[in-house]
């Protein structure tokens, strides 16, 4: 219906010939009706509706596009076999952006209302941590602060072996765990600790099972290294067996093609605006307008990133001085009221403003669209192995990381998502996070 308003209440306005159809609504009802079920279908079968997502709702927005996509072409396919005389199909064509955007913004709507009210009428889901380890603590953090799900956490129990985390306080012992959690109303057991020895997880395992209480179990050294794995099975042994990464051959030089163009239309698109701002800078606080900083890209390449200038000059000259002012953790360094920002440097800052020049290092190939942030070469001195990983594909101008919090995220959840992304990438959630880009601009979350 919002496409039939679209099509008919506003393309109509700027149409200049006097001779134009429309069709009374009730001619849209019966495709309408029929993308609808085929939407729902699809939602359903690419697993919308489950609970939980790696990247919550940028993952949730990624497939809703995607059925919005194929329920419009299935549909406009099954109107143009029909034959039907005078219909528009610029309607369906209005109902794919509408369609997602609408559906967006209910889920998050939805899911908002749900773990409120879960909370207020005590209807959360109650869990228990079995280990005392950083990566209990690391949980406990997501759950606080970024889970779509009610958690209600219940308590932590110290295992007999393993990790041993001083700020967590074990409510029970492990011989009595299962009669405490049954009498606490526990629903769910996150087993948190990868150094628990074998037979003690599968103690633990069996048990949940024997007592009918849910599990998850974090994953060791094949979560560290890779998500992009399969679980096979030789001989009736059980096998974990790397494939290859999704964005690959063919994948590569389609987000290439989709980077050229879309990096092409914004750059014409934006030129009264670099005017403006080249002007704002080069009056408020000289020249040089554009700044280059040597960054490094895929498999450790350096390119010269380019930026409106947001310092003054000299500023990274004075990094040093500033290094017991850190905010960050890790290798990242951020101060949240930086004494080098300028004034017209603050603004374009707040508003991501200072990143559009990075537009032409896309078009060259330098970056993507959608990456991970391209480090400095001084923070990959500090890079693990695993961080090294980040490396392993084309830095972007925007990606997870910068509609998560940005600088409100450590760099340890940083890597995690970049991770995350890398070894999930699909067409859909580049072009999701390109869309949730313009939300996280205009409420300027973690943005200095």
């Amino acid at each position: 219906m919002f496409g039939y308003w679209l099509r008919f209440g506003i393309l109509n306005q700027f149409n200049s010939s006097s001779e134009f159809f429309q069709l009374p609504i009730q001619n849209y009802l019966l495709s309408g009706f029929l993308m609808g079920v085929i939407e729902i279908i699809l939602l359903q079968s690419y697993g919308v509706f489950r609970k939980t997502y790696g990247l919550a709702h940028i993952e949730e927005f990624a497939w809703i596009l995607r059925s919005s996509f194929i329920a419009t072409i299935v549909t406009l396919a099954i109107t143009l076999a029909s034959g039907q005389p005078y219909y528009s199909r610029f309607v369906l064509l209005f109902a794919f952006p509408a369609v997602s955007i609408t559906l967006g913004v209910w889920h998050n709507f939805y899911h908002l209302i749900c773990r409120r009210l879960a909370r207020k009428n005590g209807r959360t889901v109650r869990i228990a941590f079995y280990g005392a380890s950083e990566t209990a603590k690391n949980l406990t953090r997501f759950i606080e602060t970024r889970s779509r799900v009610p958690y209600e956490i219940v308590g932590y129990i110290k295992p007999d072996t393993g990790s041993q985390h001083d700020e967590f306080t074990s409510v029970c012992s492990t011989d009595k765990m299962f009669d405490w959690l049954i009498g606490n109303s526990v629903s769910e057991l996150f087993i948190a600790d990868t150094e628990l020895s074998k037979d003690e997880k599968a103690n633990v395992i069996y048990a949940c099972e024997q007592h009918g209480i849910s599990y998850k179990l974090v994953a060791d050294i094949f979560a560290l290294v890779s998500i992009t794995t399969r679980v096979v099975h030789m001989g009736g042994i059980t096998m974990i067996e790397s494939v290859p990464p999704p964005l690959s051959g063919i994948r590569i030089r389609i987000k290439r093609a989709m980077d050229m163009i879309i990096s092409t239309i914004l750059i014409i698109a934006f030129i009264p605006l670099w005017l403006v701002l080249s002007i704002l800078i080069a009056i408020t606080s000289g020249f040089p307008v554009f700044f280059t900083q040597n960054r490094l890209g895929r498999n450790n390449k350096s390119f010269s990133m380019i930026k409106f200038r947001s310092m003054r000059m000299g500023a990274h000259n004075e990094k040093n001085n500033l290094s017991k002012q850190n905010e960050s953790a890790g290798p990242l360094f951020k101060i949240k009221n930086d004494p080098r920002v300028t004034g017209i440097g603050n603004f374009l800052r707040r508003w991501s403003l200072d990143e559009l020049p990075q537009l032409f290092n896309v078009l060259t190939g330098k970056m993507s669209l959608v990456g991970p942030r391209p480090p400095l070469p001084e923070e990959v001195k500090e890079y693990t192995r695993q961080d090294f990983k980040r490396l392993h594909t084309i830095p972007g101008l925007t990606g997870v990381w910068q509609i998560s919090g940005r600088s409100n995220l450590t760099f340890d959840e940083m890597v995690k998502l970049d991770l995350y992304y890398i070894d999930n990438w699909s067409i859909w959630l580049d072009i999701s996070i390109l869309v949730l880009t313009i939300p996280a601009i205009l409420f300027r979350r973690g943005a200095y």
